[in-house]
């Protein structure tokens, strides 16, 4: 499948590697252009490709992974997703480290405010309830798969969403809608920072199965 990643820090560059490693054809994009890529794409594998902004919107799955607070600049109102799915994987962090400052959405979820940013893309939550080291980081026993959270509205998108992470060696739940589902997931929701793990398949065996419990 071809992914696109608009933005190329820690979440975007461990990404585009790890769905590469998996198969997947990635473009890597940001707002410095494809040039300033190069040389990180071609660290990252030969299926991950530098690009311009909109060559990775023209993918069929979109990841966004830029800060909390540059998402209005690059959701912008002229983008038409026709129905694509968009990834929205960032976390609602004002100010980093070491003065970390988390946005005050009321009840509102990040998520939510993505999807109405990008009204004709189907928005699915993933890869923002771990620190991107410990998400991949080897599990602390053979057979176990280290779970990943899900949240969407549209079922065939999150089902697309679960496969790139089962791709990854990575066991996908599902914790319901958008809305609620972001909640949960993002900063400050019960799920954020939890980390568990599922049974699934022994390093040395041939063939991946989808994790149970």
């Amino acid at each position: 499948m071809n992914i696109g990643i608009l933005g190329a820090a820690t979440v975007g560059q461990a990404l585009a590697r790890h769905l590469a490693a998996a198969g997947h054809h990635v473009t890597v994009a940001n707002s410095r252009g494809p040039e300033s890529l190069r040389d990180l794409a071609a660290q990252l594998g030969s299926r991950v490709t530098a690009g311009t902004v909109a060559e990775a919107l023209d993918s069929p799955v979109v990841i966004l992974g830029v800060p909390w607070t540059k998402v209005r600049d690059v959701l912008t109102p002229e983008i038409d997703w026709d129905r694509r799915v968009l990834v929205d994987a960032t976390n609602i962090f004002t100010r980093y480290a070491p003065d970390f400052e988390v946005d005050d959405l009321g009840a509102e979820s990040g998520s939510e405010i993505v999807a109405r940013l990008a009204p004709s893309a189907r928005v699915v939550k993933a890869f923002n309830t771990l620190p991107i080291e410990r998400m991949f980081a080897p599990p602390p026993t053979d057979g176990l798969q280290r779970i990943l959270f899900v949240a969407g509205d549209d079922a065939d998108a999150t089902a697309i969403v679960e496969q790139l992470i089962a791709d990854m060696h990575l066991a996908p739940v599902s914790v319901g809608a958008l809305g609620s589902g972001g909640r949960l997931m993002q900063l400050g929701g019960s799920l954020s920072g939890l980390e568990l793990f599922g049974a699934g398949v022994a390093r040395d065996e041939g063939e991946q199965r989808r994790p149970e419990g």
